[in-house]
């Protein structure tokens, strides 16, 4: 499972990378423009923290643009009551075989799919005590762009907007295999579409990532 991230990315550079990979747009409120927004990305995140997540400004039209927004990294579904740190459960990852009819995910997956920007995800290797941190990232440069899924909740005190990381099953591909045995799941153009499309089928968009797509610093893990 993923337990932590980096992205280091201003909007701008998000917005470039979404409109030349994904054919896709930041939607942001009136007057304001990537280089002048005020909104501060974490860029390095854990679970339990605020990380940016992108969501259809118009659920029944995703292509029509993504709005950025920070929210809480360990979905707490709709149905809690109570305060944020009465929800134990670790949701911060969903896996992408029972995302559909997981209680504390069904919601979401119906409803509020997201992408999560990274520059790189953390795997770990080695002996406890003594654990390498691997940075696994797009090959090619660039962000990766991970499915998620998101929640509104009410507290006390208001609102609060939490997501979790689907996962996958990392057999198959022996790149991550190597590593973990689950992995993100990484979308590209089509694939990013078909997810954030409420009328579309997402679960045929969970594969492993091409040979060669990705690319880990340190490169090899290390033994336990």
């Amino acid at each position: 499972m993923c337990n932590a991230y980096n992205l280091e990315a201003h909007l701008g550079l998000i917005d470039e990378e979404l409109e030349r990979r994904l054919r896709m747009r930041l939607v942001l409120p009136p007057g304001v423009t990537p280089a002048t927004s005020n909104l501060q990305i974490p860029q390095e995140v854990f679970p339990r923290r605020e990380g940016l997540i992108l969501r259809p400004a118009d659920r029944a039209a995703p292509a029509a643009g993504l709005e950025p927004a920070l929210a809480h990294w360990n979905l707490t579904p709709f149905f809690h009551k109570g305060g944020l740190k009465d929800w134990k459960a670790s949701t911060n990852n969903c896996r992408s075989e029972t995302m559909a009819t997981a209680p504390a995910f069904r919601e979401a997956y119906q409803r509020r799919r997201c992408l999560i920007p990274v520059t790189s995800f953390i795997e770990w290797t080695g002996p406890k005590g003594r654990k390498t941190a691997h940075a696994i990232s797009r090959a090619g440069g660039g962000l990766l762009f991970l499915a998620g899924l998101w929640d509104r909740c009410r507290i006390e005190g208001g609102a609060v907007e939490s997501y979790t990381m689907v996962m996958q099953p990392a057999e198959g591909a022996d790149f991550m295999a190597r590593f973990h045995h689950r992995q993100p799941v990484g979308l590209e153009a089509q694939g990013a579409a078909i997810w954030l499309d409420l009328a579309a089928d997402p679960r045929t968009v969970i594969a492993p990532p091409p040979p060669g797509a990705l690319a880990a610093d340190p490169p090899e893990p290390v033994a336990a």
